[in-house]
C-alpha cells in the first residue's frame, strides 16, 4: 500500500464509507465528487476523503515498509544509489528518454532493463525509497501488459506520433501487430493503443507535433528567482530564529524569554508551510517537528487551538534548503528524507543569498511582532528605554495561536511585491493551474500521519533485558516487550537482538518500540508509572546535579528526586527567577499535550496498563496571595 495518495480528477477514492470518484478540483480545500452507487454529484472536503483501497481492504494484512533505522548500512546505501539513478530517469520523462538511457542505467545498476521499467512505474506512483529496499513478499501480480509489449507500444508512437509529420492511430497499432507477431507477443488492441497515447502528458504531444516553443509558452508555469523553484513544493527553506519577543508563564504572567521558532517556507509560492514555537535550543527534534507539521494537512490542528480559517498547504517538498548547522546534516533527517523522496541539499558555505527567502520570512513576521507587548526589538538601537520584560503579556500557547492567525489571515492574503500576487493565490494558481498555465495538481495526502511524525524523531538502538529497556538512565517495560528478552540475532545467534525505539524529547514518560515482526510502533511507558512526565532537558540536568555532587553512578530514583526537588525550588523561585519560569513553562507545556495526545491521538495497538503517572511534587497553596493575570503589567 502506498504511503500517500493524491486527490486528482479521475481518482477513486472514499468517503462515510462510500466510493466517489473525483470529477475537478474546484479550490484547493474542496472537489466535486461523483457516488458511484447514484452517479450524484456533491462537493467534498479534500480533507475527508481517503484512499478508497484503505478502506476495501480495512484490516487485512498490508504490506509495510520497514522500520528506517533497522536497515543496514549497505542495503541503504545500494537502495539510495538505485534511487538516485531512477529519479534522473523519471525526471527526463516518460516519452523523452530514449532506449539507450534505459540500456545505460540498467547496466550502471546491474539490472535489467525489464527492472529498470518495473521500478520507473512504481516510482511514478510512490516516489519513496521503499520501492527499492527488499520485499517480504512478492507484488501482488495484476493483470498488465508485459514490459517488452510496453515498449514495443512506445516505440511506435514515438516513430508515427509523436513528431511534426504525425500519422495515424492505426497506423501505430498495424506496427504495434507487426512488431509483437516478429517476437511472439500477444499484440494489445486499437482502444489500448488509443488510451495509452491519450495518456501522454499534452506538453510533451504539443511539443513533439508543434515545438518546444509553443509547448513552451502555453504550458510553462511562471518561473521563480530559486534554481529550480518553479512550482509550488519544488523547494522549501528551513530555519531557525530567537523571536523578537519575550513570553510570559501561564500561572504568574512573568516573563521566562524568548521562544525558537522554526519555519519551512516554500520558495516558489512564498506560503509558509509549517513552524515550530519551544523554549529549548534549535536541534534536530525542532526540525522534525517543523518539517512533520509542514508537511501534513492542517485542519485538526486549526481546529485544535480554536482558529477559524484555511490553510491548505501540505505536501512533500521535492527538495528542503537549509544552512549547514550541525541540527540539518542528522542520520535521522537524511534518512527520513530519503524514505519520503526528498532531497535534502545544505547551502553552499558563505553564500548567505542562497537561504533568502527564508531570511526575508523571517524579517517580515519580526516586524509583526514588533508591535506586540514585550518585544525586544532587532536591536538595542531600537529598543531605546523600552522595558520589554515588563511590557511581556502573552505566554507562548497565546503566541502560537496569534502567530497561526497572522500567517492564514494575514500574511498569505497579502501582496507580495517578489511573486506580484499573493502568496496563497500564487500556491492555488501552482496546483490548480490558470487559463493558460497548468498546474501540478494537489499534493499527495499522507496515510499514516503518525508514522511520519515518529519517522523524524531521534532513535537508538538497545536489547531488551529482564528490566525492560534503559535510555538515559530512565527505564521502561511494557507487555510487549515480554517475548523479546535477552533474544538472540536472527543473523547472529552469539549476539543480542538490539531494537529500535524513538522519542519525543519534549515528554520522555514514553518511547516507541518498533516491531520488526508487525511492523508497527506500540507506545512503551515508564517502567515505574508513578514517575511524572518530565522532558528530556529535565531528565539530563538532574544528571549533571547529581555528577556535581560527586555521585558517579546515577540511578533512576535520585534523577526523578532530583527533578522533583528542581520543580519545588523553580516553583517558589518563580515569581522573582524568568530562567526557573521558564523551566516551569516548558513542564506545564509537556503536560498540556500529553493530555491532548491522549485525548486525541488515535488508539494505538498496545496500551500502556496501570494508573496515570501522578507527579511527585506537592501541590502549591497559593492562597495567601491571588495572583490575577496582567495585575502588575503595564500596558499603556
Amino acid at each position: 500500500m502506498n504511503s500517500t495518495f493524491k486527490v486528482k480528477p479521475g481518482t477513486l477514492v472514499a468517503y462515510s464509507g462510500e466510493r466517489y470518484i473525483v470529477v475537478e478540483l474546484q479550490t484547493l480545500d474542496t472537489a466535486l465528487c461523483r457516488r458511484i452507487s447514484s452517479n450524484e454529484t456533491v462537493v467534498l472536503a479534500c480533507a475527508d476523503l481517503q484512499a478508497a483501497d484503505s478502506q476495501e481492504l480495512g484490516s487485512a494484512a498490508q504490506p509495510q515498509r520497514p522500520e528506517l533505522a533497522t536497515i543496514p548500512d549497505d542495503v541503504w546505501k545500494l537502495a539510495s544509489s538505485q534511487m538516485e539513478v531512477i529519479r534522473r530517469l523519471h525526471e527526463v520523462g516518460r516519452y523523452k528518454r530514449t532506449r539507450e538511457q534505459v540500456r545505460e542505467a540498467a547496466a550502471t545498476l546491474g539490472k535489467s532493463q525489464q527492472t529498470i521499467y518495473r521500478w520507473l512505474k512504481e516510482f511514478e506512483a510512490d516516489e519513496t525509497i521503499a520501492i527499492f529496499l527488499p520485499k517480504e513478499r512478492a507484488d501482488k501480480g495484476g493483470s498488465r501488459l508485459s514490459d517488452e509489449v510496453e515498449l514495443v507500444v512506445e516505440e511506435a508512437m514515438k516513430r508515427h506520433l509523436l513528431k511534426r509529420e504525425a500519422s495515424t492511430l492505426k497506423s501505430v497499432h498495424a506496427d504495434v501487430v507487426k512488431e509483437c507477431g516478429q517476437r511472439g507477443l500477444q499484440p494489445p488492441g486499437l482502444t489500448l493503443i488509443r488510451r495509452r497515447y491519450l495518456a501522454i502528458p499534452e506538453k510533451v504531444r504539443v511539443a513533439k507535433r508543434q515545438g518546444s516553443k509553443v509547448a513552451k509558452e502555453r504550458f510553462t508555469p511562471l518561473r521563480g528567482s530559486f534554481p529550480g523553484a518553479d512550482h509550488p513544493l519544488d523547494v522549501i527553506q528551513i530555519d531557525h530564529t530567537p523571536v523578537d519577543l519575550i513570553i510570559v508563564d501561564e500561572v504568574y504572567r512573568k516573563p521566562i524569554g524568548r521562544p525558537t521558532l522554526t519555519i519551512a517556507i516554500d520558495v516558489c509560492t512564498r506560503v509558509l508551510m509549517g513552524f515550530n514555537l519551544w523554549l529549548e535550543a534549535p536541534g534536530a527534534a525542532s526540525v522534525g517537528l517543523c518539517l512533520s507539521h509542514a508537511m501534513l494537512a492542517k485542519e485538526a490542528w486549526l481546529s485544535e487551538r480554536g482558529i477559524d480559517a484555511t490553510w491548505p498547504c501540505y505536501g512533500r517538498p521535492r527538495k528542503i534548503h537549509t544552512d549547514n548547522a550541525k541540527e540539518f546534516r542528522g542520520t535521522v533527517l537524511e534518512r527520513a528524507c530519503q524514505t519520503y523522496g526528498i532531497d535534502l541539499e545544505q547551502r553552499p558555505r558563505g553564500a548567505a543569498n542562497y537561504g533568502g527567502h527564508v531570511e526575508r520570512g523571517f524579517r517580515t513576521f519580526m516586524r509583526k511582532a514588533h508591535t506586540l507587548p514585550g518585544t525586544t526589538f532587532s536591536n538595542t538601537r531600537s529598543k531605546y528605554d523600552y522595558d520589554s520584560s515588563g511590557k511581556a503579556i502573552m505566554t507562548l500557547k497565546e503566541f502560537e495561536k496569534w502567530f497561526a492567525i497572522y500567517i492564514t489571515k494575514v500574511y498569505h492574503h497579502d501582496f507580495h511585491t517578489g511573486i506580484q500576487n499573493t502568496p496563497l493565490a500564487r500556491f492555488q494558481e501552482g496546483l490548480l493551474g490558470t487559463d493558460d498555465k497548468p498546474g501540478i495538481g494537489l499534493p499527495e495526502r499522507f496515510v499514516d500521519e503518525e508514522r511520519l511524525k515518529l519517522d523524524f524523531l531521534p532513535f537508538i538502538d538497545r536489547t531488551v533485558q529482564q528490566y525492560g529497556v534503559r535510555w538515559d538512565h530512565v527505564h521502561y517495560n511494557s507487555d510487549i516487550l515480554r517475548s523479546r528478552i535477552c533474544e538472540r540475532d536472527p543473523k547472529n545467534i552469539n549476539e543480542a537482538r538490539t531494537f529500535i525505539f524513538r522519542r519525543d524529547p519534549r515528554d520522555v514518560s514514553v518511547i516507541y518500540f518498533w516491531d520488526p515482526d508487525l511492523k508497527s510502533y506500540h507506545e512503551i511507558p515508564y517502567a515505574y508509572l508513578g514517575r511524572p512526565p518530565a522532558s528530556l532537558w529535565e531528565v539530563r540536568a538532574a544528571v549533571r546535579e547529581q555528577n556535581a555532587r560527586g555521585k558517579n553512578n546515577v540511578d533512576e530514583n535520585s534523577i526523578f528526586e532530583g527533578i522533583a526537588e528542581m520543580r519545588e525550588i523553580e516553583v517558589n523561585a518563580a515569581r522573582d527567577t524568568k530562567s526557573a519560569r521558564r523551566n516551569e513553562e516548558r513542564r506545564r507545556s509537556v503536560d498540556k499535550k500529553k493530555k491532548n495526545a491522549k485525548k486525541d491521538a488515535p488508539e494505538m495497538k498496545t496500551k500502556p496498563v496501570g494508573p496515570e503517572a501522578k507527579a511527585i511534587s506537592e501541590p502549591i497553596d497559593l492562597d495567601e496571595e491571588i495572583i490575577m493575570p496582567f495585575d502588575d503589567i503595564d500596558v499603556g
